[in-house]
């Protein structure tokens, strides 16, 4: 049985011991003198121990199960949403102390220089942009945290290499159409994460599933603590087995249908450990197709917005809907738009939210930022800051 075939799965023993467990079943000997970079998912500057951001024990664990297998040097690395400083979110994460605890340098990949891709067979990228410098690295270790999210679903390993992108080429991949001639019924978001899997995907993947997150993903959503670990060499395989462990079928997941419909990756003859994993399976609420069904006062004008805008908009109003009774338009609901392609029909008074949306404000309220923070959307309608300082 070939390494690459093996899906390992444990759980119900914490976010270091999960994924020690899982590993222990993989033959990691191929890491002996290799450089090893390490991609959590810390995209965004959240004081959280899992759910927002890969648990700190969890990225402790990959780095001592690599140390231990040989490596000859580790590394962490992120590229997170815009707006967002990559060494802050590390920080606030507890995924800096881990790493200084252990002596492992942290990448700001936006800080990098870019390299230029060519994708050859793209069905809708002709090209990406990533930092160079994950190309100098031997391995790649993909360590997401299992989250829902509005746009596709799920987010896991495979999706967590939209991280290795420079700058904002991540919001690019939100805002693309189809080339001309060609029509596909998925998604362009899904699309394209297909077209990334041609150029990049993990070595091994290592889905931290202590503490993750349902409903509102993939930053507003709840914490589930479900406590399972999945790692695997072959990423399509980990990705469908961690999504299996949160109640979501493959038909669901289109990013990870496509890539496996392209022949991009292969789930043929894989071998999942152990044979009861599905004991450690946990339901989690699917994300609401659009943000006003999970808020049912509010209605969004919504029009090709990024990950970005959505996030930052989905946190407002998580924290700050049932404060702004006196800012709803006479329909009685609170309008508010974001994203470049606005459709018509946001009336006079409607609030528009981040850079895309300015040339659609004109009759509203408009707020800059790429995208801007809760807290200023909230000052910015209110005129006053609001109790919490929370961003």
């Amino acid at each position: 049985m070939t390494n690459t075939k093996i899906v390992s799965v444990s759980g119900g023993e914490g976010p270091y011991n999960n994924i020690i467990k899982a590993l222990s079943r993989l033959d990691l000997s191929p890491f002996a003198g290799k450089k090893i970079l390490i991609k959590p998912n810390c995209g965004r500057e959240m004081k959280s121990c899992g759910s927002v951001n890969t648990h700190p024990q969890a990225v402790a664990a990959v780095i001592d199960a690599v140390k231990n297998a040989g490596a000859a040097s580790i590394a962490i690395g992120e590229s997170p949403i815009l707006g967002v400083n990559t060494l802050n979110a590390f920080e606030l994460s507890g995924i800096a102390a881990v790493a200084n605890e252990r002596e492992v340098p942290l990448i700001d990949m936006d800080k990098r220089k870019p390299v230029t891709k060519p994708v050859s067979n793209g069905r809708i990228l002709d090209s990406l942009k990533f930092c160079a410098d994950i190309f100098d690295f031997d391995y790649i270790v993909s360590v997401p945290v299992a989250k829902a999210h509005m746009h596709t679903q799920v987010t896991l390993g495979i999706k967590n290499m939209k991280g290795c992108l420079w700058r904002h080429e991540k919001v690019r991949l939100h805002q693309l159409q189809y080339k001309e001639g060609t029509s596909f019924p998925e998604k362009t978001l899904d699309t394209a994460i297909s077209d990334l899997a041609y150029l990049l995907l993990p070595n091994l993947t290592v889905v931290d599933g202590y503490l993750g997150m349902e409903g509102l993903g993939p930053s507003s959503g709840d914490a589930k603590q479900s406590d399972f670990a999945v790692a695997s060499f072959h990423p399509l395989a980990a990705d469908m087995v961690a999504a299996e462990l949160m109640g979501f079928a493959l038909d669901e997941i289109h990013h990870l249908r496509i890539i496996k419909e392209r022949g991009i990756d292969s789930v043929s003859d894989t071998h999942i450990i152990p044979e009861n994993y599905l004991g450690f399976k946990m339901e989690y609420k699917r994300s609401p197709s659009k943000i006003d069904i999970a808020f049912p006062d509010v209605i969004v004008h919504q029009g090709n917005a990024c990950s970005a805008c959505l996030s930052t908009t989905l946190l407002f109003l998580k924290r700050f809907a049932a404060e702004l009774g006196d800012y709803v338009l006479p329909d009685g609901k609170l309008h508010v738009a974001l994203g470049k392609d606005i459709p018509d029909g946001a009336p006079a008074g409607t609030i528009y939210i981040g850079n895309c949306t300015k040339r659609d404000s004109g009759s509203g309220l408009f707020i800059s930022g790429c995208p801007p923070v809760a807290s200023r959307i909230f000052t910015s309608i209110t005129g006053s800051e609001p109790e919490s300082n929370e961003p």
